[in-house]
């Protein structure tokens, strides 16, 4: 059964809206608009390469957290990395994929995906903001 613009509207913000009642209870700064502290800077689709770079960047200095998984035909990973970003300078997670994974990766770019989340806290107020993005492939 498909509902109507309106009611998923309304079922989002009852959802975003509960999400953002108990950070709002603990006390805690929240960062409120998404990407108001991070934000992907890089293109839509990732360029095949020997390494993959998703740029992120911070508006204040922050320490990040992200999660890269891939996934394709047969085939999926993930890694994790933390570190710090410095206000306004585009850095970010890589990954280097080994022979095979790269020859299948150019030979259907199409089938694969590399989506990224980061969550980043800033160092001076502790907002904390999380933010996805799916990429695709492109020779």
């Amino acid at each position: 059964m498909r509902g109507t613009r309106t009611a998923r509207a309304v079922a989002i913000a009852a959802v975003a809206a509960g999400l953002m009642a108990p950070a709002a209870a603990s006390g805690g700064p929240v960062a409120t608009k998404s990407g108001l502290l991070i934000n992907y800077a890089g293109p839509a689709k990732l360029k095949l390469a020997k390494r993959f770079q998703i740029q992120l960047v911070c508006s204040a200095d922050c320490s990040v957290d992200t999660t890269t998984t891939v996934k394709g035909p047969r085939f999926k990973d993930s890694f994790q990395l933390s570190g710090g970003l410095t206000a306004n300078v585009p850095g970010g997670p890589f990954f280097k994929p080994n022979g095979p994974l790269l020859k299948q990766m150019k030979a259907v770019p199409g089938k694969f995906r590399v989506i990224s989340r980061a969550t980043a806290t800033n160092a001076t107020t502790g907002a904390v903001e999380s933010i996805r993005k799916t990429f695709r492939l492109k020779r």
